[in-house]
């Protein structure tokens, strides 16, 4: 469902770009200067890389904020977090700001992240806290065994994946999890384990 209702977002986001690019050209006459600064830009592609890292930051944006409404639906307390620790900002706090403000070891911290080509080695700090994961939301096709050992030698403590990716990889991850005390989990699971979390914690 979550990545059903990404796949959505990023359409919509998607034609909105189209229609401001399309806007602002047509805004520019034939040949004026900034019309050919337009053209120039997208020769030197400073504007596909603008347009690239926008795409990127509001598809992270999206992700963090569809994973909060659909555990929000399931009747699990979260939020954005809005609070640094040791430098570190993790994405999502269960089960809030206040209580990730008086005590960071009696909430759970996520890192998401929608793909692996994203920048996910700086979420290795996410494990700072003692009750914490990485969330991949994507099913990215990124994600191999070299990934996963990677992201274990990295770092990487416990990471839910994509129910497909979990499946086609589960011998291999089950090695891991053996050799390096690391814990693999679908990404199904994560609202059950949340809700562990929250009784533990009498939430």
């Amino acid at each position: 469902m979550v990545n059903e209702i990404e796949e959505e977002a990023k359409k919509i986001y998607r034609n909105y770009e189209i229609k401001a690019i399309e806007e602002y050209l047509k805004n520019k006459s034939f040949l004026t200067k900034g019309f050919i600064n337009a053209i120039r830009a997208i020769v030197d592609n400073s504007l596909i890389t603008s347009i690239a890292n926008t795409r990127k930051a509001r598809a992270g944006s999206s992700a963090q904020l569809i994973l909060i409404k659909t555990l929000r639906e399931l009747g699990i307390k979260c939020e954005i977090a809005r609070f640094e620790v040791e430098g570190y900002r993790p994405d999502i706090v269960v089960p809030s700001n206040d209580t990730f403000r008086k005590d960071p070891n009696n909430v759970f911290v996520i890192a998401v992240k929608r793909t692996l080509r994203e920048r996910w080695a700086e979420d290795i700090d996410v494990f700072k806290f003692p009750n914490s994961a990485f969330v991949l939301i994507k099913p990215d096709t990124d994600f191999t065994e070299d990934k996963a050992k990677d992201m274990v030698r990295r770092g990487m403590k416990k990471s839910y994946i994509p129910d497909k990716l979990y499946d086609k990889f589960k011998d291999y991850l089950n090695q891991l999890e053996r050799k390096y005390n690391v814990t693999f989990r679908q990404l199904s699971l994560l609202p059950d384990d949340l809700n562990t979390f929250l009784r533990r914690i009498s939430l």
